[in-house]
């Protein structure tokens, strides 16, 4: 049973400051990505068109979401949590490394491998940690929401100063041009991520024997997670089990819709920015990547907490708490309504005309806040679904299942550039939240269903 007061772990905070120093390499070098390879040559970038850089950019998205599969099987089976958590990180900084040497395409693409690569071994094993550490599942959506907290703290902070260095301290003037400092900013992210080494080692004596072992290797009892036998590692999955491991499937196929949508933010909604937003603040200029990702960080910043406090609530009440699938479906509902911001500015800049016609930074300032608001009922719960219901041996696996769907959303939503090039800008941008209401109806229809499949065979 839970306790009236909830009391969070110190491995909770350590854990956090980790997320901290690797998202502000990861969020401070990715839109940067998309910019270095649509932006100029004689400015500094590599001068593709937008829809190729959209869909090369997308790439960092979506392969750093199809590794943590493969990753989360060594982890499961072979390594454990806490010692792919380091590997993860020292390959991260190589990948951040390749950046700083970058003059060509060929450098971006392996920039991007190399950075799956240590994602996939770092990711999700640190997100299993965090739910090795709590026996009592119901604070388990208020520990990853305070975790996602720390994760916007590094996105916040990290565009906010990258971005800056970039087109400031970091640029150089060459023959009258402003030529930005890219390849110093994914040069820094590779420091970043020798210093979440060095804090996730340091951070080990408060986690106890969380991460130690394979996922293989445990179970759950009445004090929550105990070492197995080797037979009962090796067991078939019971029915309830399997209920269980579909619901999971199912909920995170539905994510690909949720994630499609939300990383226009990152793709099609920064190069609108780019290109049809007046970004001046009185004669003050805002950089894209401060309204797509820093505005974005410090609202889950400020918005962690308060979610928290609002599930923990929540689960006290008689009736119970909201649904897993509730919550995520308001997430669907929140991002829909993001979207209508994007119609406005449209709309009022003139449906379709020149670039010369700007649309006002306010209406994506609005973007962002409706944007955050389904972010915060959709992302942290996903990873506490899985930690909370997913087999004990599959747990790393099935919240890399829960992340391969975001693969396939971050390679579809490199596309949508493309789409909008051909269909038209209003088009996409009202069947987008159509798109999402709609599957929030689908979802809520088959809630009872599908929270069944969810909880089978728990106590």
């Amino acid at each position: 049973m839970g306790n009236d007061s909830v009391k969070h772990p110190k491995g909770l905070y350590a854990c956090g400051l980790v997320f901290t120093c690797e998202r502000f390499a990861y969020y401070g070098s990715k839109s940067l990505l998309l910019l270095f390879l649509a932006t100029a040559v004689v400015e500094g970038g590599l001068g593709l068109d937008a829809a190729d850089a959209a869909v090369i950019g997308a790439n960092l998205m979506a392969f750093t979401y199809l590794a943590p599969v493969i990753g989360g099987v060594i982890s499961d089976r072979w390594l454990g949590a806490r010692y792919c958590v380091v590997i993860g990180a020292l390959i991260m900084a190589g990948g951040w490394f390749i950046g700083y040497f970058a003059t060509s395409v060929m450098h971006v693409h392996a920039l991007i491998a190399v950075v799956s690569i240590g994602t996939g071994l770092f990711k999700n094993q640190l997100n299993a940690i965090v739910g090795e550490l709590y026996t009592d599942n119901a604070q388990k959506d208020s520990a990853f929401s305070i975790l996602y907290s720390f994760v916007n703290v590094g996105s916040f902070f990290g565009s906010l100063i990258l971005g800056y260095l970039c087109a400031n301290t970091f640029a150089t003037t060459v023959d009258g041009n402003l030529v930005q400092g890219f390849q110093k900013c994914f040069g820094l992210s590779g420091v970043m991520m020798l210093v979440a080494t060095v804090v996730f080692v340091l951070g080990w004596k408060v986690l106890g024997d969380a991460g130690k072992l394979p996922q293989k290797m445990l179970g759950h009892g009445d004090e929550g997670q105990k070492v197995v036998s080797d037979e009962e590692a090796n067991r078939a999955l019971t029915s309830d089990e399997k209920k269980r491991v579909i619901a999971i499937v199912v909920i995170s196929a539905f994510t690909i819709i949720f994630w499609t949508a939300y990383y226009q933010a990152s793709t099609s909604v920064l190069l609108y920015m780019n290109t049809y937003v007046n970004m001046n603040v009185g004669s003050f200029p805002v950089p894209p990547v401060w309204i797509e990702t820093t505005l974005n960080g410090l609202l889950c910043i400020l918005l962690g907490p308060v979610m928290a406090a609002i599930w923990t609530k929540l689960s006290k009440r008689p009736q119970g708490d909201l649904t897993m699938i509730q919550k995520v479906s308001l997430g669907f509902i929140f991002l829909g309504v993001a979207f209508v911001f994007m119609i406005g500015a449209e709309f009022t800049r003139g449906v379709g005309a020149p670039e010369t016609a700007k649309a006002s930074v306010v209406w994506l300032i609005g973007f962002t806040v409706f944007q955050t608001i389904g972010e915060m009922c959709f992302s942290p719960l996903g990873n506490s679904m899985v930690s909370k219901h997913a087999p004990a041996k599959y747990l790393t696996v099935l919240m890399g299942v829960w992340t391969i769907a975001t693969f396939f959303a971050s390679k579809a939503s490199g596309y949508v550039q493309g789409i909008m090039d051909s269909m038209g800008m209003m088009q996409v941008f009202i069947a987008i939240p159509v798109i999402l209401i709609v599957s929030a109806v689908l979802l809520l229809v088959f809630d009872k269903k599908l929270e069944a499949m969810l909880t089978a065979g728990e106590k």
